[in-house]
């Protein structure tokens, strides 16, 4: 485990930049925390880092959405797509299945980040799987511990 005191937007966009640097695809990176903990604005950072021109948004009602990163990222690192999913409103690990999660998460193309990962136990169990845990350490401190 490590842990990593984030004083502002700027130090959570730097993290997320020296995080993106490290991936290769095929990962998957649950983000566990309260509303508001920073793990949206993670994933926003990381899509910047990694070329993406599209808006990312919040998951929440849409459950999955696919972000196509910058092509000068796809030839260094063959990584294509980041998948972002929003598991709040979903029952169970089942439901993943249901939204196309499998066809895209641990493929060596993709990156996949699930929020409120806490709530899909099955998750932990899949190949590739990390966590990071958001929390509020002050108004706009946030403590993130990389399990």
């Amino acid at each position: 485990m490590k842990t990593i005191v984030l004083k502002d937007l700027a130090e959570l966009k730097k993290f997320a930049a020296d995080f993106a640097a490290g991936l290769r695809g095929g990962e998957i990176v649950g983000l566990i925390g309260d509303l508001g903990s920073g793990k949206t604005a993670f994933v926003k950072a990381i899509a910047a880092a990694l070329g993406a021109k599209r808006a990312v948004r919040s998951p929440t009602f849409i459950l999955m959405q696919l972000i196509a990163v910058g092509p000068a990222v796809q030839k260094k690192t063959g990584i294509r797509r980041i998948c972002h999913v929003d598991a709040y409103r979903l029952k169970n690990d089942e439901e993943l299945t249901g939204i196309g999660f499998h066809d895209y998460a641990g493929s060596p193309d993709t990156v996949t980040f699930v929020e409120w990962a806490d709530l899909m136990p099955g998750l932990k169990e899949l190949s590739g799987y990390r966590e990071l845990r958001f929390s509020f350490a002050g108004r706009d401190e946030r403590v993130v511990i990389m399990i």
